[in-house]
């Protein structure tokens, strides 16, 4: 099994401060945020306050809005992975997707971030946050699918075994995508492969269970190929 890597655990606030901090990651529902609806100025704020805090500060501020977060039930890892399998099945262009369609295909709400963010995110466990966002902000727009860990100062390795006892593990998912004519493969690092077909092209960060002595899923990330960006 690859050496396990540092977790980064971004989503849950990344996913509400900027959808690009993890690049380090129809109806609302304004609890499902950490900071509870906020709007853009109040988010523009935070973030120019805690560029003024210590890194112990800063880390001190995202575990308390952690902790103030409600644990969201009926949302799974397991579900928002064969939501990525059936858009990519069932939805033939990136630009097709919408928060209507991927919310549903994914077992969440369409939408619940702060514009101009669409997405969704939830902590689902104590320890574990889940999330997706549309981004179509950038010249290569993206729709990213992760799990989040609990802020930790120096993100150490943390073992996603509460997160992954489905049965779309990293060979289940490749087997899968590998039947929808994804067949090249590359790698990042052991950890991070990415391969594409015709019409996508997909980001994916694994992550090593020691207890279950498996690889999880912890990212996918859907992009267009670069022909296929527009109709």
């Amino acid at each position: 099994m690859p050496k396990p890597t540092r977790l980064l655990p971004c989503l849950a606030l990344a996913l509400l401060l900027s959808v690009a901090g993890c690049r380090h990651t129809g109806s609302t529902h304004a609890a499902d945020t950490p900071a509870n609806a906020v709007s853009t100025a109040t988010t523009a704020t935070t973030k120019e306050r805690l560029v003024r805090l210590t890194p112990q500060q800063q880390h001190d501020e995202e575990l308390k809005r952690w902790n103030a977060w409600p644990i969201r039930e009926g949302h799974s890892p397991e579900r928002a992975w064969q939501g990525v399998l059936h858009l990519l099945r069932t939805v033939p262009r990136f630009a097709d997707i919408t928060p209507e369609i991927a919310g549903p295909a994914l077992g969440m709400p369409g939408q619940s971030l702060p514009p101009p963010l669409r997405g969704y995110s939830a902590r689902i466990h104590p320890d574990w946050a889940l999330g997706w966002a549309l981004d179509e902000r950038t010249s290569l727009p993206m729709v990213d699918v992760s799990l989040g860990h609990r802020p930790q100062m120096g993100a150490p390795y943390v073992d996603p075994a509460p997160v992954c006892d489905g049965p779309t593990d990293w060979p289940a998912l490749r087997e899968a995508l590998e039947k929808m004519g994804f067949a090249t493969w590359g790698y990042m690092t052991d950890l991070n492969p990415y391969t594409y077909n015709d019409h996508y092209a997909l980001s994916i960060a694994l992550l090593p269970s020691s207890e279950l002595n498996k690889l999880c899923i912890r990212r996918i990330r859907i992009t267009p190929m670069p022909q296929q960006v527009r109709p």
